[in-house]
């Protein structure tokens, strides 16, 4: 009879144990019911994160791993999108999936940089940049079904400390002044040169430390009687510079003046026209 009740106790468990499996299973299903599997696109570093006033070629570099329920082979491309101080965007270019390499991860993984230069074209400002300026730099991921991830699709637990995959970063606008030659073109309207000091750089740091320096247009005829209405001088600032200052420090006929200063790689750094010579406050890096 003992048997027997034992028998009965064991039967009876088996079937509560086989029933709350069943309801767990189905409690799950609900769980995870709708539920879609994405993809991100994980920081793994940062390699520069601000962009040089003075350098056209300065870039921001993020490092990024990308991963996707198929474990990278859903990867088609990413577009690179940049703004301006939260403006609008404008796309920059397109990372194809042959850009990555698979990591130690076994997941595709590559370095995704938007050079300064490549921020201004895209967005179609030329000169109008200046230190201050913060430019968003946005990834919008794209698989092969079809489907894109995006900022707007990142979760806060996509941005935590493990998967860190926000997809927007941004990057100032830093002013190092970069060593090189600088082009200063000047222009009279009236053509009798500047009557005035000009333009005064002070150098901080480096072999021109402390060091003033006058860039102006001649504010007296050339011999024979020549009109002065343009010309150009060079200013070097060397290796080592921690900073200069540039300032406009006035003309008698301001009304006449114009000029154009250009870094070593050619990038328009200012531009004073329409008889408005100064703020040159925003090429100071002091």
């Amino acid at each position: 009879m003992k048997k027997q009740l034992n028998k009965i106790v064991l039967l009876l468990l088996s079937v509560v144990v086989l029933s709350s499996c069943e309801s767990d299973d189905k409690a799950i299903d609900q769980v995870f019911d709708g539920v879609e599997y994405g993809a991100v696109l994980r920081k793994l570093e940062i390699t520069s994160a601000s962009y040089n006033l003075t350098d056209l070629n300065s870039a921001f570099s993020v490092i990024v791993e990308e991963q996707d329920e198929e474990y990278g082979a859903l990867l088609s491309e990413v577009d690179v999108y940049v703004s301006k101080n939260g403006g609008n965007e404008a796309m920059a270019f397109t990372v194809p999936a042959s850009a990555f390499t698979i990591g130690d991860k076994g997941l595709p993984v590559t370095e995704i940089s938007v050079t300064l230069g490549e921020a201004l074209t895209a967005l179609g400002l030329g000169s109008d940049f200046g230190v201050g300026d913060e430019f968003g730099i946005r990834l919008s991921l794209k698989l092969t079904d079809g489907r894109e991830f995006s900022a707007a699709s990142a979760s806060g637990s996509l941005q935590g400390s493990y998967f860190s995959s926000p997809f927007f970063y941004t990057s100032p606008i830093l002013c190092t002044p970069k060593p090189g030659d600088y082009v200063v073109d000047m222009q009279d309207s009236y053509g009798d040169g500047w009557q005035g000091d000009g333009i005064k750089v002070t150098f901080d740091g480096g072999p021109r430390d402390a060091e003033e320096v006058f860039i102006g247009l001649l504010s007296a005829y050339a011999p024979g009687g020549v009109p002065i209405s343009s010309g150009s001088d060079t200013l070097n600032v060397p290796e080592g510079t921690n900073g200069f200052a540039w300032e406009f420090t006035g003309d008698d006929w301001p009304g006449e003046v114009t000029y154009q200063i250009y870094s070593p790689d050619g990038t328009l750094l200012y531009e004073a026209a329409n008889g408005n010579p100064g703020g040159l406050t925003v090429l100071n890096c002091l």
